[in-house]
């Protein structure tokens, strides 16, 4: 009865999420591999945890939802490399809008492409074609086109992983060592994931990809009905 009650308790979700997340960053400041993802790993193990044990995600969800609250004073503080590198970027302003630009709209219409290559629904179509904008602006602009915002919230987390363990081996093979050019690409195509893996490489590249994140949003907003409207969806 102690242990249910416990479970049901804000405590169990928050201390869940924090003691594994935990557990896989060590993980990975020993090993210093980009396929070992704190987040992947943290996300798969949680997930098997609750479908053994047959814990509700509610229950979960309680205290675990308390996390989200520290997504945006983390969002803000990415400013602060930003406000280091401000010359920088009035010095490179027309290519990283052009960047950012180009980033975003490849994003939603391979979203787009990607759906109608294999028949997929409408509903899949605008809960994929978002992904280019973090979690808080895509779930909002999915659910006023008609998708399915839990959906979306998957599809901005793969992009998100998938960008931290593979950006850094498409970069050496793209022979792409432009710090800006780097930075640009991960926020624009992995959002906070990519911005984490961009401090990783250095300052410059942090700074670049936290102003990505911000402008991808923006972007995503005014070009997701366009594409949409252009592909007929």
């Amino acid at each position: 009865m102690s242990l249910q009650l416990f479970t049901q308790s804000p405590l169990f979700g928050f201390t869940l999420t924090i003691a594994v997340m935990l557990f896989y960053q060590y993980l990975f400041t020993r090993v210093r591999h980009s396929l070992l993802n704190p987040m992947l790993f943290s996300m798969v193990t949680i997930i098997a945890f609750l479908m053994l044990t047959g814990i509700p995600f509610s229950d979960y969800y309680r205290g675990a939802s308390i996390l989200s609250f520290f997504l945006g004073p983390a969002i803000v503080s990415l400013a602060v490399p930003l406000y280091k590198q401000f010359d920088k970027l009035k010095q490179n302003a027309l290519p990283v809008l052009a960047g950012i630009t180009v980033g975003v709209a490849v994003s939603i219409a391979s979203g787009i492409l990607l759906s109608q290559l294999f028949a997929l629904s409408r509903e899949v179509v605008v809960s994929m074609a978002p992904k280019g904008a973090t979690s808080a602006i895509s779930m909002n602009l999915s659910s006023m086109q008609g998708g399915d915002p839990a959906m979306t919230v998957t599809f901005v987390n793969i992009a998100g992983i998938f960008g931290y363990m593979f950006a850094e081996k498409a970069y050496a093979l793209l022979k792409i060592r432009d710090p800006i050019a780097r930075g640009i690409g991960l926020g624009t195509a992995a959002h906070a994931l990519g911005t984490k893996k961009a401090l990783e490489m250095g300052e410059e590249e942090g700074a670049m990809s936290s102003l990505a994140i911000g402008l991808a949003g923006v972007l995503t907003t005014v070009l997701l009905p366009l594409l949409l409207n252009l592909f007929g969806i």
